[in-house]
């Protein structure tokens, strides 16, 4: 069994291997004890699709992912590309996530041609800048907590993700409804200007804080009140190139749990106030059961 690679810049870590036209390989690494991080194998899923697509034509602007099974940190991730459509203007790739013959993930995502229209957006909350915002830890889930520490795990770390939470003990209240969570966010290593890396980059993000945002008004301080936890679909829209290497406002809401799940919201500001990427999650929150 090949080791897996330390990914200690953040570009090694949407890194892949080409193995044949539509095959690509990678390596994950943990976002609980054994179990790879969700949103890097996303961010790695969307990387092989977009190295299908004529990067000079068209460019990413959504994706629809589903979470099948964990991941495991200690063998590669091969991810299958299949291409349903070229058009003039859209191109569309299915991609499966498989480990050890069984697939761990499976997206759609799809890219198109930049073309003129009607614009309108929300507007960029008025919050403090991230200059005025202190450095948060990166959350890190209950089960994680006394198991092992976060570098011994490779959990996404302040030395790569920058990650600032506006007042973090008390939800922010809007006139418009209520967001859970306002948080600045950004990788703190230069990437490329390249828009597939910099959109592989920001799904990685998108996935940092969604599970903690749809369980907030039901914990804080990190008490989760033994429930299960896991995501388990993944939406994303890219509205506007945008650099996730410099600082984004992710303003956050989640308007409903039932069921055993939870549903969560989050808008991508950059510092000029353009509104770049908005992302869905469904997350499972079901009790623990003896």
């Amino acid at each position: 069994m090949t080791e897996a690679p330390f990914q200690r810049h953040f570009a090694d870590r949407l890194s892949l291997q080409q193995i044949d036209r539509d095959i690509f390989t990678g390596w994950c690494h943990s976002g609980s004890p054994l179990r790879a991080y969700g949103g890097q194998i996303a961010a790695q899923s969307l990387m092989a699709a977009g190295h299908t697509v004529d990067a000079t034509d068209r460019r990413v602007h959504s994706l629809h992912g589903y979470f099948l099974r964990p991941g495991q940190t200690k063998d590669s991730i091969t991810y299958l590309v299949e291409r349903p459509r070229d058009g003039r203007s859209f191109s569309t790739r299915i991609v499966r996530a498989v480990q050890n013959g069984e697939t761990i993930f499976m997206m759609t995502a799809s890219f198109a041609l930049d073309d003129n229209g009607p614009e309108h957006q929300f507007t960029k909350p008025d919050l403090p800048s991230p200059d005025m915002v202190a450095d948060f830890p990166i959350p890190l889930p209950s089960y994680l907590k006394g198991a092992t520490a976060p570098g011994d795990l490779d959990y996404p770390d302040s030395h790569i993700i920058g990650l600032r939470i506006v007042e973090p003990d008390r939800p922010i209240e809007l006139i418009d409804g209520r967001y859970e969570r306002m948080a600045w966010v950004r990788i703190e290593e230069e990437l490329p200007d390249d828009s597939l890396v910099q959109s592989c980059a920001l799904t990685y993000l998108s996935d940092l804080t969604m599970v903690s945002t749809a369980l907030s008004p039901h914990a804080r301080a990190g008490q989760e009140h033994g429930l299960m936890l896991a995501s388990i679909d993944h939406a994303m829209w890219f509205h506007s190139p945008t650099r996730a290497d410099r600082w984004l406002l992710f303003a956050q809401d989640t308007p409903v749990a039932r069921g055993g799940h939870g549903l969560a919201r989050g808008l991508f500001f950059d510092a000029g106030g353009t509104l770049v990427a908005s992302v869905v999650q469904e997350s499972l929150m079901r009790t623990r059961h003896a």
